[in-house]
Order: C-alpha cells, then sequence, then structure tokens
C-alpha cells in the first residue's frame, strides 16, 4: 500500500518523533505538499482540520499549540472514548483503538493502518499502572470528548489500575458513562465506592466472585442493570425504581417477592419493563400477589417483549397481572430448581 504525506504532516512527524520515538506508517490526507498549515487563519485552519482522522488530529495536537487548541472545533467534542482497563485499550468511536504494551525499552508508537490501532510501548517502571491513566488524559485533552464506556474484568485483588482510571474519569467529566462493566474479584470497599460514586445512563453489568454476603446501598440511574454474584447478594431494590430492565442474582423468599410486586402493582416502579431474580427461595405454600407458584410456573403463549432495538426477552406463560393504574403484565417463574422469578411488563 502507498504512503502519501503531506508537507505539514511530515513535520508534525518530525516534530513528534523527537519526544515519543515514534515507529509507524500511516496514509495522510491529500494535502499539498507546500501547504502551510501551521501558518493558516484560524477558521481556515478548523476546516483542514475536519477533513482529519482522529489519529492525524491526536499527532498534530501534539505539535502545536495553536493546533491543539483547535482540534476540538473539527467536532471531536462530539466523540466518545471506550475503555477496557484489562486489555489496557481506549476505542475511539468504537473504530480507532490504542493499546498500551509493556516492554523494557524506551518508550515509543506504532500506528498499523490496515487495523485503525495505535501502540503504545510504554518502558515497564514502577509508575507502569498509571500509563493507561495519562494516555487516556492525553486522548481527552487534545479532543475534549467524554469517556463513555467502562470495562474490566480481573482476578487479582491488588490490581488497582481500574480504580486509578474509574476515579480518574468520574472527577474529570461532567457526563455519566454510558455503559459500565466489571467482572472478577474485588476489595469490598473498592467496589463500594465505585458503585457508589459512578454514575451510569445506560446500562451497568456486574459479576461478582468470592465475594460472599455482600451488601451494599447504591442506588443506580441507569436504564438497563445486570448483578450477578455467586454468593449471596444483598441489595435494596426501592432503590432501582429508575431502572427500566433488570437481572439480578439476589437470595429472595417469595415474601420478598411479593413485597417487591406490591410496591409495583402500587406504582412504586414506573420506568419498570422486565426484571428477572435468580436465587429465589421458593415454596409451593407461599403467594405472590395471592398467585401460588403452580400458577406462576405453569407454562403458556409464547410472547416476545422488546425492550430496545437491541434487546428483547420472551415469556413462555405465567400469570396475568394488572397494576393499579391499569399497566398490564405477566409473572413467570421456573417448575424447579435452579428457581427464578421473571416479570414482563407490557407496552400495549
Amino acid at each position: 500500500m502507498g504512503v502519501s504525506c503531506s508537507k505539514p504532516l511530515e513535520t508534525a512527524f518530525d516534530r513528534l518523533n523527537t519526544f515519543l520515538n515514534l515507529d509507524w506508517v500511516t496514509r495522510w490526507s491529500p494535502i499539498a505538499k507546500t501547504f502551510p498549515l501551521f501558518r493558516l487563519p484560524l477558521l481556515t485552519l478548523i476546516e483542514v482540520l475536519k477533513s482529519l482522522d482522529p489519529t492525524e488530529l491526536f499527532i498534530l495536537s501534539k505539535c502545536s499549540r495553536k493546533v491543539a487548541n483547535c482540534v476540538h472545533y473539527a467536532g471531536t467534542k462530539k466523540w466518545k472514548l471506550s475503555v477496557d482497563v484489562a486489555k489496557k485499550c481506549i476505542k475511539i468511536n468504537n473504530t480507532y483503538r490504542l493499546f498500551i504494551i509493556e516492554t523494557s525499552k524506551k518508550t515509543s508508537w506504532r500506528y498499523d493502518e490496515d487495523s485503525d490501532t495505535w501502540f503504545c510501548k510504554s518502558q515497564k517502571s514502577e509508575n507502569s499502572k498509571f500509563e493507561l491513566q495519562k494516555v487516556l488524559a492525553q486522548l481527552q485533552n487534545a479532543f475534549r470528548c467524554p469517556v463513555t464506556s467502562f470495562e474490566h474484568s480481573h482476578w487479582m485483588r491488588s490490581d488497582q489500575c481500574w480504580l486509578s482510571v474509574l476515579n480518574y474519569i468520574t472527577h474529570n467529566q461532567i457526563q455519566p458513562l454510558e455503559s459500565f462493566a466489571i467482572c472478577g474479584i474485588y476489595k469490598k470497599k473498592d467496589l463500594e465506592w465505585a458503585l457508589q460514586n459512578v454514575r451510569v445512563s445506560r446500562k451497568m453489568n456486574i459479576y461478582l466472585y468470592n465475594m460472599p454476603n455482600f451488601t451494599i446501598n447504591f442506588q443506580p440511574i441507569c436504564e438497563q442493570i445486570k448483578f450477578f454474584s455467586r454468593d449471596n447478594l444483598r441489595l435494596d431494590l426501592m432503590k432501582f425504581k429508575s431502572c427500566k430492565y433488570m437481572e439480578l442474582s439476589l437470595s429472595l423468599t417469595m415474601h420478598d417477592l411479593d413485597v417487591f410486586m406490591k410496591e409495583w402493582k402500587a406504582g412504586g416502579f414506573p420506568s419498570l419493563q422486565y426484571m428477572g431474580f435468580s436465587s429465589i427461595q421458593s415454596n409451593w405454600v407461599d403467594d405472590i400477589l395471592d398467585f401460588r407458584k403452580s400458577e406462576i410456573s405453569q407454562g403458556g403463549v409464547r410472547r416476545r417483549l422488546v425492550i430496545d432495538e437491541n434487546l428483547s426477552v420472551e415469556c413462555t406463560g405465567g400469570v396475568d397481572i394488572q397494576a393499579d393504574n391499569g399497566t398490564k403484565a405477566t409473572m413467570q417463574m421456573s417448575r424447579g430448581p435452579p428457581d427464578w422469578f421473571m416479570l414482563f411488563v407490557w407496552n400495549d
């Protein structure tokens, strides 16, 4: 594949190479070689910046203070950053990727054009765990765009990088995350801090291991939440009233479900469209809204509830109920262990 380099971008490359030790091959935008990019009037410069991709803009932001202060005029404020701490990866608009790789050599950068991927080879040191946070800060300073997605999975309680990055995000942007996903083993105090301080607008996925009797008092504002644990999990369901989709692994009794359903029937969960509980401690005697388990677990007509364009759930039976405000729904339970309970709230 041929390489086309404009004069201003070649100049930018030379300047940046002196302190970042760049090693790449990339296809630059087709700008005339004599084009004086750094001496353009402001409005003209902005139009040129709009024609560049994130890679080129990031390079230029490092080479000229004037350009660095203008990069966001190219519309970068509307871009979105996704952070995967375990993979040490940052995505820009879910297309361009940047990986942090530890090495024994001097820090260097490499760009792979075929995969639209950057590789930051960071020299291993005591501060290596902060390299991802450092690069994230550089991207946000250049593009002035928010982090919208945070993900982490790990199996060592000693890993603190995820908390450091999350703390940086929560303290440096007003906009909430759109998605938040963690999976693994965590220190109780770290997990409590994360759930009580992170703000998520769309969905949270939390999978915990080796955390028996974990109890936390937090109030999610997201639309969708999945919260699972292999151990007993204790949550205050009355704080989940803003959620429209819930999948939770809770140690609940039939009485607990009856209390919850009475609150829903009275209009206490106006946004809820679907909920699913696993690890239910059920029996054939207790009732939920005066329905026995044998009634709630009966089969019936298959119906599909559409939550949004990417999510739907299937109902295969149960009993139909109605809230005090006329909202129609269906309760369904499993017929045997493992016990689960589902509520489908119909849109029509």
